[in-house]
């Protein structure tokens, strides 16, 4: 028996195509905004990766905001541990890059390695006082904390 193909309309001819065409550049764009992120991930300035990719420098800028800010909803807590591992190593390997010449007193490398210093306490949350350490706290020995308290406002009206 000869093989039945099925009849297409004309109707279900256009949507196919809408079909392909959307997903074909959707696809093509995605990867593309893979290579820059893997580009940009690797250290690359978006200006060397659009020349890389002949792309415009906005292009790339688009791709990367278009990319964190769709990436950003679905990053897990391991994820972001993992991206802030990746800074911090970036961040040690500067720092050892240019430890000898700031002990040896070069301002410019001094400067360098201080703010590697207050970058890496930034995204780490260093910077950030600790409330613990921050509070007035008062311990009180001996009988009542009332008298210890009348015993201040003695010594203030003297």
């Amino acid at each position: 028996m000869d093989e039945v193909t099925p009849i297409e309309s004309r109707s279900r001819r256009q949507v196919k195509k809408r079909r392909e065409r959307r997903t074909g550049p959707d696809r093509r764009r995605n990867e593309e905004a893979r290579k820059v992120f893997e580009m940009k991930l690797g250290g690359k300035l978006p200006s060397e990766i659009a020349r890389e990719l002949g792309i415009p420098d906005v292009q790339v800028l688009r791709m990367l905001t278009e990319l964190f800010s769709f990436d950003a909803s679905f990053l897990a807590d391991q994820d972001r541990k993992l991206a802030l591992g990746l800074e911090l190593m970036r961040l040690e390997a500067l720092q050892s890059a240019i430890w000898e010449q700031a002990m040896m007193g070069d301002p410019k490398s001094v400067d360098s390695v201080v703010k590697i210093i207050q970058t890496r306490c930034k995204i780490t949350g260093m910077e950030q006082a600790d409330p613990v350490v921050n509070k007035n706290l008062v311990l009180v020995m001996g009988e009542k904390e009332d008298d210890y308290i009348a015993a201040l406002k003695a010594t203030q009206n003297d």
